[in-house]
């Protein structure tokens, strides 16, 4: 199995040592968690991988951390948008991966049917709907003024934190819309029913 060791500092095929597969359809999707070792240096690797009917996905390592992980059910432009983004920085195409920042903003807006034909507007439309809130706004807009001047620089070079950053901001602002704001609206949901029956 293909994962990244941070001691060889290289994508390895490390070996399979154990496998444990579960069920609960009120958890979630199957899933499958592996034990690992690297076949160089011998590093211990936790995976998980789950299974949303189309078979095994890409194993996400628990141990040791990643630093972000793809949510699958994202739409898939921005879900490639965002992959993009965490493997150009992965290969430290660290001012690649901030434009890709950019773009999965683009694709946020895009998404949600936003008029506007700048990503300025299209951010200040999402906060006057109320699909971000005042601090993912600022958020956003300062992802995208470092997004454009990284995209229309030639002098620019974004640095390995930055990049970091921009990912991380990108990866919280995608969990607020995509998971937890379309959770919380389920939660009311099923609270409005409950009190009514």
């Amino acid at each position: 199995m293909i994962v990244e060791c941070k001691v060889c500092e290289a994508r390895v095929d490390a070996e399979i040592l154990q496998s444990f597969e579960y069920y609960n359809p009120e958890a979630g999707p199957p899933g499958r968690y592996s034990f690992l070792r690297c076949q160089s240096c011998q590093s211990p690797f936790l995976v998980i991988q789950e299974n949303f009917g189309n078979g095994w996905d890409e194993p996400y390592q628990l141990y040791p951390a990643q630093d972000t992980r793809v949510n699958p059910g994202l739409p898939a432009p921005i879900r490639n948008a965002y992959g993009e983004a965490l493997s150009s920085f992965k290969a430290k195409a660290f001012t690649a991966s901030a434009i890709m920042c950019r773009k999965t903003l683009e694709g946020v807006c895009s998404e949600h049917g936003v008029a506007s034909r700048t990503l300025v507007g299209g951010l200040k439309e999402m906060k006057e709907r109320g699909i971000i809130e005042t601090r993912l706004f600022e958020w956003a807009d300062a992802l995208r003024i470092a997004g454009n001047e990284a995209a229309h620089d030639v002098n620019v070079t974004v640095s390995k934190e930055d990049a970091r950053d921009m990912i991380e901001f990108t990866n919280a602002l995608l969990e607020y819309v995509f998971t937890f704001r379309d959770r919380f609206e389920q939660f009311n949901k099923r609270r409005a029913k409950s009190t009514t029956s």
